[in-house]
């Protein structure tokens, strides 16, 4: 066992009230806030991959602190005897910060070239050096830093030699995707960690041909495999009721952020080609947790273009748009549905296709998308080309017929996504980053 502490952007709690909203509410709050002390609607459970990865694995250290962007949010607070820790940063920092960070998600995706902006760079630096100082304050008694993703790259130049400090890069690392100042910077970046961890082979290539200089691993990401709950008849039927199921539709699922890099224009045009009768399509998501910063509203301007698209293609009766959900929920349309789909054209993972793998869902996932390294097509689903919508229609049509028979072998494939699968392999990690500290 050991004392952690973690770094994230996306904070695993998240308020609906500010600080000053709270006070006002409750009257003197002492910090760090008791979260069983105040009403459990200000405040919920972040359901976005990174932070969910970093919850299922809080129990396995002696201590744990997490330390997350939170503008106007409470600076500590206590939930199940963990503590948390949120960096406030000014709106304008915040808007350029989130400029560079975008411009690296963007590239790395193939979405855009990004040219990089001065103040774009010291914001991020600004929020980079905010988490750092704050995580340097626990160097007493903390045996390792755990700092996950392309947010947060400064974070293990400035701890330095002060202590152990491992990375675990999300997104897809493909150097020709990324113009040579973005990728040398990532590549020096990822030099101040004692240790990267990837979370596909594609990119531990991708590091190779990069010729990174730094100890790697591979990693597939994981969910805690025991804590998705298994939903009642009455409570599958409220959730078919709610979005307008009916008893014979067939249901097919993409579960992502509306985000023009998650493609779900994709499985759109694909429901035109789609022979099967009576299937509907849900679209369960909403924005990123910084997606408001830049004032542009990228989240419901993709919605509005995805209901543009279904209306243009006659499909849009064929279409529900969910927006948000809680894990409850989530879960719950998890069963009710009949195949699981991730149109990305390219993705770091795909951490959803392990979920519906969890209740037996087969899956359908693009060429592009990380995850895609555990499809056996024709055994626990299928993969189909990157972008190209006739071939997943097809794709969905074979499913369908039998989606139980693909299911079954998806339930033993998630067993390589699970927490306790992947926490022995984190652990030789931490070890071997710790080792040259004398931890």
């Amino acid at each position: 066992m050991v004392s952690v502490a973690i770094n994230t952007q996306t904070p695993p709690i998240r308020f609906r009230q500010t600080y000053r909203d709270l006070v006002e509410k409750y009257g003197y709050l002492e910090l760090p806030i008791d979260l069983s002390a105040i009403d459990s609607s200000d405040y919920y459970i972040s359901v976005g991959g990174v932070a969910k990865m970093m919850m299922a694995i809080l129990d396995k250290f002696s201590k744990v602190r997490w330390v997350s962007l939170g503008p106007g949010y409470p600076p500590e607070v206590i939930y199940n005897g963990k503590e948390f820790y949120f960096v406030d940063v000014q709106p304008e920092t915040l808007k350029g910060y989130t400029e560079f960070k975008e411009g690296i998600y963007n590239e790395s995706h193939g979405l855009t070239k990004y040219e990089i902006q001065p103040f774009h760079y010291i914001s991020y630096a600004d929020y980079n050096w905010l988490s750092a100082k704050k995580l340097l304050q626990f160097y007493k008694d903390t045996d390792i830093y755990f700092i996950n993703d392309f947010q947060q790259l400064l974070v293990g130049g400035i701890i330095g030699p002060s202590a152990p400090a491992v990375l675990w890069y999300h997104i897809p690392f493909v150097p020709e995707l990324l113009s040579r100042k973005i990728r040398d910077f990532i590549v020096k970046s990822f030099e101040g960690f004692d240790y990267v961890i990837v979370s596909t082979k594609r990119d531990l290539e991708g590091l190779l041909r990069a010729g990174a200089r730094t100890k790697v691993k591979q990693i597939y990401p994981y969910i805690n495999t025991s804590s998705y709950k298994k939903p009642g008849k009455g409570e599958v039927e409220k959730v078919r009721d709610k979005y307008g199921l009916k008893p014979d539709d067939k249901v097919i699922t993409v579960v992502a952020r509306m985000d023009p890099m998650k493609s779900q224009d994709v499985v759109i045009t694909a429901m035109k080609e789609v022979k099967t009768p009576n299937v509907k399509l849900l679209l369960v998501g909403d924005g990123s947790f910084t997606s408001g910063a830049l004032g542009t509203g990228k989240a419901s301007s993709w919605v509005r273009k995805l209901k543009a698209l279904a209306q243009d293609l006659g499909v849009y009766d064929k279409v529900v748009f969910t927006g948000h959900v809680d894990d409850e929920e989530l879960f719950t349309i998890y069963e009710a549905s009949d195949v699981i789909v991730l149109p990305s054209r390219i993705e770091g993972f795909g951490l959803v296709v392990c979920e519906g793998w969890v209740y037996g869902k087969p899956a359908i996932v693009s060429s592009g998308a990380g995850v895609s390294e555990l499809i056996i097509d024709g055994a626990n689903g299928y993969i189909f080309r990157s972008g190209n919508h006739q071939e997943l229609a097809q794709k969905i049509d074979i499913v369908l017929k039998d989606p139980d028979k693909y299911g079954l072998m998806g339930k033993e494939t998630v067993k390589k996504c699970d927490v306790n699968f992947a926490f022995e392999q984190i652990k030789d990690v931490f070890v071997e980053a710790m080792k040259d500290y004398g931890k």
